[in-house]
């Protein structure tokens, strides 16, 4: 996927939707590791959408406003295409509240170069420091640099424009969850390589993450909204179905995760009655199929010209 022979000029994407008072500070860090940036935001009003508008108003800086909530996938979609108008060959996708750590792009693009196979990778991912989080990273004494895996998470992930184009844009009836995850396992599917990438840094923030200590072994309950949960339930089941022969692996990790997540979300979580009526909310649509912002479109997988199959 990488033209050795072309300047890796990378372009990042970040979408927003009310974001804190630290975002320009997160927005000058990624301006100094990417030749441009386009900031999606997703329907911001009121004194935030003011504040950090005049903040991206410089050379460098593309903002697109959307008049509502669009979704994380479509605005995804909105800034690669507009990377690609741009003609750059890679872009970096972030959220609003990621960090990226000196050298994690230049890191990321040199993986790409030196590659050891003919297939390049379509999507890098970084090592995730997740904000209150000290759990097992992936990683083993003995790892080395780099290594495939199933899907990386959209923060930090430097994205092939060339690959989005054979494969199709993120999935936007998903709307939120499990759209980086229904990405890497299309791009899988289709030939193209997913990569880990030890030494590229990323620091992530999410959901409101707590250690609780159960059966003297500490856990993370994430404290996402509760419709949230309406869309991981209703996300995993979709996606489960939708690549059950292509991945039976992901599969069998993805529910014993479902399970994890549901009881931390019982055993500690505050609203966890509400949290549950979505997630069981979340489990009929995922069964019958639905997608979209409410459950109001039938799932399906983005299709591809059969030329690039």
């Amino acid at each position: 996927m990488l033209d050795e022979n072309a300047p890796q000029s990378v372009c990042a994407v970040v979408v927003t939707y009310f974001p804190d008072a630290l975002f320009p500070l997160r927005v000058a860090k990624v301006s100094e590791q990417v030749d441009h940036l386009i900031v999606v935001d997703n329907g911001t009003t009121g004194p935030t959408a003011s504040g950090f508008g005049r903040v991206l108003v410089r050379p460098g800086i593309t903002l697109i406003r959307n008049v509502e909530n669009t979704g994380v996938a479509a605005a995804l979609n909105q800034g690669v295409k507009e990377a690609l108008s741009l003609d750059f060959p890679w872009v970096l996708l972030l959220d609003q509240d990621s960090t990226p750590m000196p050298g994690m792009v230049a890191t990321m693009v040199e993986c790409g170069r030196a590659f050891p196979h003919e297939a390049r990778p379509a999507i890098l991912g970084p090592r995730t420091e997740i904000e209150n989080y000290d759990g097992d990273a992936g990683w083993r004494p003995g790892d080395g640099p780099w290594k495939e895996v199933s899907h990386v998470i959209t923060s930090g992930s430097l994205v092939s424009t060339a690959a989005f184009q054979a494969v199709g844009g993120f999935q936007e009836s998903l709307f939120i969850d499990y759209v980086d995850i229904e990405y890497c396992l299309r791009l899988r599917s289709r030939g193209f390589r997913v990569v880990h990438v030890r030494d590229a840094v990323l620091r992530h923030r999410l959901g409101r993450i707590a250690k609780r200590r159960f059966l003297r072994r500490t856990v993370h309950p994430s404290h996402h909204d509760p419709v949230r949960r309406y869309y991981q339930f209703r996300n995993a089941l979709l996606v489960q179905r939708a690549y059950k022969r292509h991945d039976p692996a992901w599969r069998r990790t993805n529910r014993l995760i479902l399970i994890k997540i549901a009881c931390l979300m019982l055993l500690f979580e505050r609203r966890r009655l509400k949290k549950f009526l979505q997630a069981l909310r979340g489990i009929r649509h995922g069964l019958l199929g639905r997608a979209g912002r409410h459950g109001e479109v039938a799932f399906q997988v983005t299709k591809v010209p059969s030329e690039l199959k």
